[in-house]
């Protein structure tokens, strides 16, 4: 089967997209420039005891949100999980450069950093060993795009402001410009350091989220979406999204049918069937592993009769 590729109108209908992280990092304050922690749990902002700073970038792909939308309001969602002071201020700035997650993994508390890998970002680096930020500590704008006290352990949001709003719309109508956020913490005194998971924990749910709200009417150029509809077919959104190498991939029938689910690129050509047999009526889950394939942006499809569900997927590698 080839999908047919023609241009369809995305719903007016408001909705909300929950973003993983694709990628993060954090700038270990080090005049070498060879600390990183790109593949960590963690991440970190602000003063450590002995005076070192430390700043938590953060990006994330905008793709799953159709072009030509409005945004309405954007919320960051983060997990922090180790402290060594009280409630401060906590601010996100968006960052001006292009850097890298490599495959550096600071191990223990992962606070002091690890050896820096190639592709990883650094203090001085925005791709280790040989591109670098114009300034060190990181390229990014002063101001401030939203920020909120950061106290005990537990979930915090930074919450929608106009400044973030107008930032992720400018992202999404121009994709070029996304070089995502910097998280700071207090940095006029020591002690300040709070940690964070990062989006390789394997705390279920603790990853760190863009939550964004959008409306409008988008066109694109992908296969038909059937709109789901209560107590009928539904295909729900994979989880882990963006993810390497595995995902999973749920949907629910009213009644027993022959179901087919596949993935597709972006030409609408199959690459993968992963279900194609007769169902019972429920909810079900595949597992999809894209060890094979290469970073980017899929489609995948339930295919019942005549319906056609669609959505897409992130590898991240």
């Amino acid at each position: 089967m080839t999908l047919s590729v023609f241009s369809t109108k995305v719903s007016t209908a408001q909705n909300i997209v929950e973003l993983n992280a694709s990628k993060n990092n954090t700038l270990y304050e080090s005049a070498e420039g060879a600390l990183s922690n790109g593949r960590g749990n963690h991440i970190f902002a602000g003063v450590t005891n002995n005076g070192d700073i430390r700043r938590a970038l953060l990006f994330f792909d905008l793709s799953e949100i159709p072009q030509g939308a409005t945004i309405e309001s954007v919320e960051l969602q983060l997990e922090m999980n180790r402290s060594i002071v009280g409630e401060l201020e906590m601010t996100l700035h968006e960052v001006l450069d292009d850097w890298g997650e490599g495959s550096s993994d600071a191990g223990g508390q992962e606070g002091a950093g690890g050896d820096a890998t190639d592709g990883d970002a650094t203090w001085i680096h925005t791709f280790f060993p040989d591109q670098t930020w114009e300034s060190e500590g990181g390229d990014f704008n002063s101001s401030v795009i939203s920020a909120t006290n950061v106290g005990n352990i537990g979930t915090y949001r930074w919450p929608s402001t106009a400044d973030f709003t107008s930032l992720v719309q400018r992202w999404l109508d121009n994709p070029s410009e996304n070089h995502g956020l910097i998280l700071l913490g207090d940095e006029t005194q020591e002690g300040t350091a709070k940690r964070f998971n990062s989006r390789h924990t394997s705390t279920e749910g603790a990853q760190p989220l863009l939550i964004v709200e959008y409306s409008g009417e988008a066109t694109s150029s992908e296969p038909e979406i059937v709109p789901e509809r209560p107590g009928k077919v539904e295909l729900n959104q994979n989880y882990p999204n963006p993810f390497n190498p595995q995902t999973v991939i749920s949907f629910t029938v009213p009644e027993a049918v022959n179901v087919e689910i596949a993935v597709h690129d972006m030409l609408g050509r199959k690459i993968r069937t992963l279900v194609n047999d007769r169902v019972q009526a429920g909810r079900h889950e595949v597992t999809f592993d894209a060890s094979d394939l290469s970073s980017g942006v899929y489609i995948y499809t339930l295919r019942t009769g005549n319906q056609l569900l669609s959505r897409r997927l992130t590898v991240v590698k």
